[in-house]
């Protein structure tokens, strides 16, 4: 009776998901790969079943086997209620998965800029890096999503003042920089 919820929520099939949820199935469970119910529903875009869900408890910030929440997941997409819904349950918008990124990462890969929009809004950050030492902005610059890569470059260059002062003290004192993501190094902070 698990795969079938999780089944249900794939097809957002609502009636199903309600009486399945009705006859105690836990809706906390993950498949082999540990997609959760929400997961599926999520990335299907099926904005009701993920309110019936989360109304019964499910745990918005579940990952599976990759470290991907469902927020993760409903940001390659751009279900924009969703991520909202998500986002106002508790996920955490810079939670990392397994190769470190983040949802706005994975919704700037796939050119969402609605989504990369309410991600920053909610407190992602534009200059986390992943295991590779990339950027949500290394990703659209090399897709081209020039909207978002403005949109990027404008609360990329908000950088803090200690920030700044480090990566001065870089230049000046010619500090290894093998570890710096060499976007950061080609900015120009002077301007």
């Amino acid at each position: 009776m698990s795969s079938d919820l999780i089944e249900a929520c794939k097809e957002g099939c609502s009636e199903t998901v309600k009486f399945l949820l009705k006859s105690g199935v836990n809706p906390n469970q993950s498949d082999k790969g540990g997609n959760t119910p929400l997961h599926e529903a999520a990335y299907g875009g099926h904005l009701g079943v993920v309110e019936l869900l989360l109304k019964a408890g499910m745990n918005p910030k579940q990952t599976n086997i990759y470290g991907n929440t469902p927020l993760h997941w409903v940001s390659c997409k751009g279900h924009l209620e969703i991520v909202k819904l998500l986002l106002k349950a508790g996920t955490n918008p810079k939670q990392v998965n397994i190769d470190g990124d983040t949802p706005l990462y994975v919704a700037s890969s796939y050119g969402h800029l609605e989504t990369v929009k309410l991600l920053l809004k909610a407190g992602a950050d534009p200059k986390q890096v992943n295991i590779d030492g990339k950027t949500p902005l290394c990703v659209v610059s090399r897709y081209g999503y020039l909207k978002i890569v403005e949109l990027l470059k404008s609360y990329e260059n908000k950088i803090s003042s200690l920030s700044l002062l480090c990566l001065r003290t870089i230049y000046r004192n010619q500090i290894n920089t093998d570890n710096i993501p060499s976007m950061i190094l080609e900015w120009d902070f002077y301007q």
